[in-house]
């Protein structure tokens, strides 16, 4: 009886170290711990290493679950190990006894030290070494390793060393899900753990392990599951499962043999033809080293033909390489004078290039010259428009200018007049105030007033040189800026031109572009198709050479089989052993022998009926037909004195002989479903009909298509013989059938014609296939060349996109930096044209200025003219002229008026005047502008 001694657990579940419980094997042993402590944790280990395979009995949801799975401070390990010690005690008494005192002694001593230092006390020197040296690796300081630096130490353990009596069995699992049993150290099997403890109540079935809800569950359970807990107990299960398996190897064997008894039979029906095969070999052999004895002496007198042949060359070839140093010779000047001449033609061709080139640029230069002729032309003639209508504004402006002038002169005239009224009444009241005396007073503010009026003409004169000198600046200011202004026009005016002619060049090369760019586009499409058609040809001449090969493994296997059919129906392989010898020698030797044939060779027989005739017309099938007795004779004699054996000749000399017909009346009804045999078998010429008259058993055979009317018409009629379809043959008493070892004559004859109709049919079938393949072929490679062809085209439209895409990109290039220099010339004469106007403003508003000036200067001098009458005629007559005063006073007010009304119309002529000459001015400008191109 095994005691439980020890159990080791190293990474199973919560045991994440290596823990040994060492159990003293008498009485009781309780394991006691709070919940959550691992207290079923060590049961279910106890299960587990004996052999439980289901996850849920050990509460995981998966076997790698039994895995320590690791902690926030521990890692997960890879491998659990559950490691049991048993003990036989009586059997260690035992070995106690016989092996003597010493060893128990020394063995107890080495228990109570290990006792003492907390180690198993039934451990030996080299498990506790290996055991320290694993606690010590599995300690605090290794905590950090890896489950893989484990799995090494583990697996690298080497086979523990058990003592009399002690059992030691194991069990690893890693995470890959790879599973070891052990017993004492070794590897083992499922099966070898469940047989050591299947009889002693620690099985699958177990009794001995009763973990929570067990006793309910066995309590509540089928007799037939209490029953195998009852014969767990017994100890009878394991021979019931060795019985079981027993039974199961006996059945395995049963099924191996009759397996064994197939393959006989299927190589008993093989032995015949092998035989046949192996004489096949060894004619073969014999024939194969009469061909090689005749091979060699033809080698023989071929390698002295070769010989003398090989003396003969030798010769030549020395000729031959004398004429060929000399033409060596003579090549290498030729290629000498060839490479001359090679680099003489690239010389010309360089020459020609660069000639081409220049007449490239030339031809270039002069499309650009006329375009500028062209524009010339067109702008002369706008210029030349331009003229006449400003000629037209000139004549205009001419007489609108005479016409002001003559204005101007009169109106001139009629303020001199008024002014020479004007300065006789001024001097009528300058006499008058000179002789007003009264006027005192009036004299001294008039002489303040002269003295005011000449600070403010001397005020007036230094404005007026002020206003002289921003004149004369802003006038040089805009002379400076209308010579500018006019040079930028021009240069406006050049680049208005060329901006021109880049932009019908851009707008010629866009076009071109567009052109070249469709025709690429469009001979792209033409290439696309091309490929997809030339694909569908590639997959159509693929799918049609498959086909043909298809057909030509068809053709190959089909006139293989016909090739093997026929050489059977020659070598007549389905005859027997002495048919075929007579057949070898057939027409060869001494013996006046020669056989036309079998009589299979003439027979014909329809498809339905081939089994059945072969089976009952065996023997008569393979009759050898002679043409005379005499032929016969001479077979019979080769096979008794030569070959041995017997056969049955058939002497076809039935041409000559004139045979009636005799139809044979059944003694019994022939109803629907029994036919004679002999209707049913035709021979072919020269046997012809006739030959069914010497075959008696043909004569008196009939076809029944049922078997029981075959049994009853043979018990009543035992003369004859009935037939079956399928080749069973009743006669009387007598009932004859099977399964046919091979095919007979006729079905390879049958087979044989389908065969050459399949050929001729595939050989048609091929000969299309490859007609249409050819087709193909030819339509491909049209496609290929037309393909080429359009690729040819597609690079050279490339190249000229290419072309036409720079050229259109140098033009608008040219044309953009054309638009920024013209748009800069544009925003610099705008920006000088505003400078002018500005200066020119500048000038009026001084003009305007100096005009008001003289005009508030003369104001001022009339003023103090006015003053100095005034005085004058106060001094003389102030008190007696009053009246002549007024009067005086209301003629000048009259003629001041009529001045100042005459001058107003001189200012607005003079302004009309002026905005004429403003109008004539550009108009003249413009006239000769369009002049000076023109000259």
């Amino acid at each position: 009886m095994l005691k439980l001694r020890k159990v080791e657990l190293i990474g199973f579940k919560s045991f994440c170290e290596k823990t040994h419980l060492t159990f003293s094997g008498a009485g009781l042993s309780c394991i006691v711990g709070p919940n959550g402590c691992g207290k079923s944790n060590i049961v279910d280990a106890v299960s587990w290493v004996l052999g439980e395979q289901s996850h849920k009995l050990l509460r995981a949801e998966r076997m790698a679950d039994c895995i320590f799975n690791g902690t926030a401070k521990r890692p997960p390990m890879g491998l659990a190990e559950v490691t049991l010690t048993l003990v036989d005690t009586e059997l260690a008494e035992a070995a106690r006894r016989v092996l003597g005192e010493s060893e128990p002694a020394a063995i107890s001593a080495e228990t109570a030290a290990d006792a003492a230092q907390g180690w198993p006390p039934l451990a030996d020197a080299a498990e506790s070494a290996e055991t320290f040296a694993v606690e010590t690796e599995s300690g605090p300081a290794a905590v950090s390793d890896d489950k893989t630096s484990r799995k090494p130490r583990v697996a690298q353990k080497p086979a523990a060393r058990s003592r009399p009596g002690e059992v030691i069995v194991g069990r690893r699992l890693y995470r890959s899900g790879q599973s070891e049993y052990l017993i004492n150290g070794r590897a083992a099997r499922l099966r070898d753990i469940q047989e050591l403890f299947m009889g002693i109540g620690l099985g699958p079935d177990s009794y001995a392990i009763i973990e929570q809800g067990r006793i309910g569950q066995v309590l509540s359970s089928k007799p037939s599951d209490r029953r195998a807990i009852i014969e767990e107990a017994a100890g009878i299960t394991k021979f019931k499962t060795k019985k079981r398996l027993a039974e199961a190897k006996l059945e395995s064997s049963k099924v191996n043999l009759s397996r064994v008894n197939d393959i006989f039979v299927e190589v008993e029906k093989q032995l015949a033809s092998l035989k046949r095969q192996a004489s096949k070999a060894r004619r073969y052999a014999e024939i194969r080293e009469q061909m090689r004895s005749l091979l060699r002496a033809v080698l023989a007198s071929k390698a002295r033909r070769l010989e003398s042949e090989a003396e003969r060359l030798a010769v030549s070839l020395t000729d031959i390489t004398q004429m060929e140093e000399k033409h060596s010779q003579s090549l290498a000047e030729l290629e000498a004078e060839q490479e001359r001449l090679d680099r003489h033609v690239y010389d010309l061709d360089a020459e020609l290039r660069q000639n081409q080139n220049l007449i490239g640029q030339a031809a270039l230069e002069l499309d650009r010259a006329e375009n500028r002729i062209l524009f010339n032309r067109q702008r002369q003639e706008e210029l030349a428009e331009r003229a006449r209508q400003l000629a037209s504004e000139r004549e205009q402006a001419s007489a609108q200018l005479a016409q002001i002038e003559s204005r101007v002169a009169e109106q001139n005239a009629v303020v001199a007049h008024l002014r020479q009224e004007g300065r006789q009444l001024e001097s009528a009241l300058a006499e008058l105030a000179i002789r007003s005396s009264e006027l005192s007073a009036i004299n001294h503010s008039a002489e303040a007033r002269i003295a005011e009026s000449r600070g403010r003409i001397r005020e007036f004169d230094q404005a007026l040189a002020d206003v002289q000198d921003t004149q004369a600046q802003a006038g040089q200011l805009l002379a400076h800026h209308s010579g500018a202004l006019e040079r930028l026009e021009q240069s406006e005016q050049a680049l208005l031109e060329e901006s021109l002619h880049y932009r019908e060049a851009s707008q010629a090369a866009d076009l071109r572009w567009q052109a070249t760019t469709e025709k690429a586009r469009t001979l792209d499409r033409s290439v696309t198709d091309a490929q997809q058609q030339l694909s569908s040809y590639r997959r159509d001449q693929a799918e049609m050479a498959s086909r043909c090969d298809g057909q030509r493994n068809s053709l190959a296997t089909v006139r293989a089989r016909r090739h093997a059919l026929g050489q059977v129906l020659s070598d007549r392989s389905y005859s027997t052993e002495t048919v075929q010898k007579l057949f070898a020698s057939n027409g060869h030797g001494t013996c006046d022998f020669r056989a036309v044939g079998l009589l299979a060779d003439y027979a014909e027989v329809e498809p339905q009926y081939e089994t059945a005739v072969e089976q009952f017309l065996r023997d008569e099938l393979e009759y050898v037909v002679v043409e005379t007795f005499d032929h016969a004779r001479a077979g019979i004699a080769l096979l008794r004195e030569e070959f041995g054996g017997r056969a049955t000749f058939f002497v076809d000399s039935l041409r000559t002989l004139d045979l009636v017909h005799q139809d044979i009346v059944a003694p019994f009804p022939q109803g629907s479903g029994v036919s004679r045999l002999d209707r049913l078998v035709e021979f072919r010429d020269p046997l012809g009909p006739a030959a069914k008259q010497f075959l008696p058993r043909l004569r008196s055979a009939f076809l029944v298509e049922e078997p029981e009317a075959a049994e009853h018409l043979a018990r009543e009629n035992p003369s004859y013989i009935f037939l079956t379809a399928d080749g069973t043959c009743y006669h009387g008493r007598a009932v004859t059938g099977g399964r046919p070892t091979e095919a007979g004559p006729l079905a390879t004859k049958r087979e044989l014609r389908a065969l050459e109709a399949e050929t001729s049919r595939l050989e048609s079938s091929l000969a299309e296939l490859q007609s249409a393949l050819e087709r193909l072929e030819s339509e491909r490679q049209q496609a290929q060349r037309s393909l080429e062809e359009l690729m040819l085209d597609q690079v050279e439209a490339g190249k000229r996109v290419v072309a036409a895409t720079l050229e259109r990109d140098q033009a608008r290039a040219e044309l953009a930096r054309l638009s920024t220099e013209l748009a800069a010339c544009q925003s610099e004469v705008e920006h000088l044209r505003r400078d002018a106007n500005a200066a020119k403003q500048k000038a009026e508003h001084a003009i305007a200025e100096r005009e008001a000036i003289l005009k508030t200067r003369e104001a001022a001098e009339c003023d103090m003219a006015e003053a100095t009458a005034l005085i004058s005629e106060v001094r003389q007559s102030e008190q007696a002229h009053h009246d002549e005063v007024a009067i005086k006073r209301a003629e000048k007010a009259a003629a001041a008026e009529r001045l100042s009304g005459a001058m107003a119309i001189a200012m607005r002529i003079e302004e009309e005047h002026e905005e004429l000459l403003a109008r004539f001015a550009p108009a003249t400008m413009r006239s000769e502008s369009i002049s000076g191109p023109r000259a």
